[in-house]
């Protein structure tokens, strides 16, 4: 059985997305089958992938890309799944995955994010909060991939709580600053919260520190941070991403797998991961 990660925090600008697509890249490039959800409505992590490995010398600006020419005139995105009903005669079907998947490359695939998402949050049917762990279960996902992957928005959504609810367990990246156990508490009580009201079997599988640096500043604040009793039943893990200034200027793009230093951070906190959740399976 496939296992579901979500990878969310609730403060932007950790490196959620860049862990997300670096995780999902590895465990593909080492044989693991990988399905990439993007579920934040700045799809950032949709524009890597199809960048990198669908529009080839294209520009993701350009109106010939992939993403405008072939995913969304299909609505091969993951606002196909929350789209409201408009019509009484004809009930919401969970749409089959070969309508709405795109393949990457071998063992990696995605469904797409879309900047519509944010009209979700002016539904106030409940049952959406489902849509995403019924997409994966009405179509036997868990059978088909090894880890399905998702990059989580920084905001509480009906589509947050739809990736958490899809999820056996969370990781969270963050980014040591002054202000980021803000990020860190808020998720904890929305997670627990929602854990409580829903009664699923949703599981922390650690924190992972993001852009450290060798600055006594930032080892000051990591200490302090560690100090918090939000922290204290989360596990940090050993494994970290480093400051690496070609995911953000180089020329093969912002995926970290593309880059000696930032692809030997993805690797040990791949191997973590998948240590910790075959101690969890244990």
């Amino acid at each position: 059985m496939g296992k579901v990660i979500s990878i969310i925090n609730m403060k932007g600008g950790v490196g959620k997305t860049t862990l997300s697509i670096g995780i999902a890249d590895y465990l593909a490039e080492i044989g693991k089958k990988i399905l990439l959800i993007d579920a934040d409505p700045q799809f950032n992590a949709t524009q890597a992938m199809i960048d990198c490995y669908k529009n080839e010398d294209k520009d993701y600006e350009s109106e010939e890309n992939f993403y405008s020419t072939e995913v969304l005139p299909q609505e091969k995105t993951i606002y196909r799944l929350f789209k409201p009903q408009t019509d009484m005669m004809h009930s919401y079907n969970t749409p089959a995955a070969d309508d709405l998947i795109v393949n990457l490359k071998e063992n990696l695939d995605i469904l797409c994010g879309d900047l519509n998402l944010v009209l979700v949050n002016k539904v106030s049917d409940h049952t959406f909060v489902r849509r995403i762990r019924n997409f994966i279960e009405d179509n036997h996902l868990r059978d088909k991939y090894d880890y399905v992957i998702i990059d989580c928005p920084p905001t509480l959504t009906i589509y947050t709580d739809s990736a958490l609810m899809a999820s056996d367990y969370y990781l969270i990246p963050n980014r040591i600053d002054r202000y980021s156990i803000v990020g860190i508490d808020s998720l904890q009580k929305a997670v627990n919260n929602l854990i409580r009201e829903e009664r699923i079997p949703l599981k922390c599988i650690g924190l992972v520190y993001t852009m450290v640096t060798d600055s006594v500043k930032q080892e000051r604040i990591r200490v302090n941070f560690e100090s918090k009793k939000a922290v204290n039943d989360i596990d940090i893990f050993s494994a970290k991403t480093n400051v690496v200034n070609n995911i953000q200027y180089g020329v093969a793009g912002t995926i970290p797998t593309k880059y000696k230093n930032s692809k030997n951070d993805i690797e040990a906190i791949s191997v973590e991961l998948l240590s910790r959740l075959e101690k969890e399976g244990e």
